[in-house]
């Protein structure tokens, strides 16, 4: 997905104007380590918390955390929700099994 950005972003002496969230192409092995760069950023934090949520995002976009803290708060939270969404529409596709009583 494009994420128009509503200001540039500075990453690597260039100025961009969009992110591409490809979280569509993560694998576990991303989730493993953006969960370990987060875990060392915040070895106390919530996981699934918007800031667990910041290193997936960056996996997503191959960016580096700290380069999406450069955002403004806008973009900032549209990245976040992003991850959010990517993770709800995943919920929505797994099937729980019923409990009964029997």
């Amino acid at each position: 997905m494009k994420l128009a950005l509503t200001q540039p972003l500075s990453y690597k002496d260039t100025q961009l104007t969009e992110l591409e969230l490809d979280y569509g192409n993560l694998t576990g092995n991303d989730l493993i380590m953006a969960e370990g760069n987060y875990r060392k950023a915040d070895p106390d934090g919530q996981l699934f918390g918007s800031y667990h949520m910041l290193y997936i995002a960056a996996r997503a976009c191959h960016v580096t955390a700290e380069t999406l803290k450069g955002l403004c708060a806008k973009d900032y939270m549209r990245v976040i929700n992003s991850a959010y969404s990517f993770f709800g529409d995943m919920a929505s596709e797994v099937s729980v099994p019923e409990i009964t009583d029997d």
